[in-house]
């Protein structure tokens, strides 16, 4: 990862910081908990960082397991970005390998609004998250 594209994500982390926060739902595939990138200690230090940060309402993590098979989010991760202001458009962004794509067009928001839905209802809520979180947290401390 480039030193810019880690500035890019740690000023988007302090967004959470503000007083007024804005609401966050991550939906994250069991994969990523346990595809291990830097070592057991690295995945064990970023696991405790999703434990952290989890605060529902207003940052809300939860986890769609292996045993859900194919889901909505197989074929790509997604962003949707919804906004109070019913004149404002939400918008849906897809990141790729040179840059992202931004979709504000109604039928392929709605597509991605309803896949969003099925992936939120297949996941697990946010305390059993936590808790396979905290449980491959373990494992790799383990291995430490």
């Amino acid at each position: 990862m480039t030193e810019s594209a880690i500035e890019v994500r740690e000023n988007r982390q302090a967004i959470f910081a503000r007083d007024n926060p804005p609401q966050y739902v991550c939906l994250l595939d069991e994969a990523v908990l346990r595809r291990e990138v830097g070592g057991p200690a690295v995945m064990a230090a970023q696991l405790g960082k999703i434990l952290e940060v989890n605060s529902p309402p207003k940052l809300t993590i939860q986890v769609v397991p292996f045993s859900q098979g194919w889901h909505a989010g197989a074929d790509g991760a997604f962003n949707i970005y919804s906004y109070p202001d019913p004149m404002d458009l939400d918008v849906v962004s897809l990141d790729y390998l040179d840059g992202a794509l931004y979709l504000e067009e109604d039928l392929p928001v709605e597509r991605y609004q309803l896949a969003f839905d099925e992936l939120r209802a297949t996941a697990l809520a946010s305390r059993q998250s936590m808790e396979l979180v905290s449980a491959v947290q373990r494992e790799f401390l383990n291995r430490t």
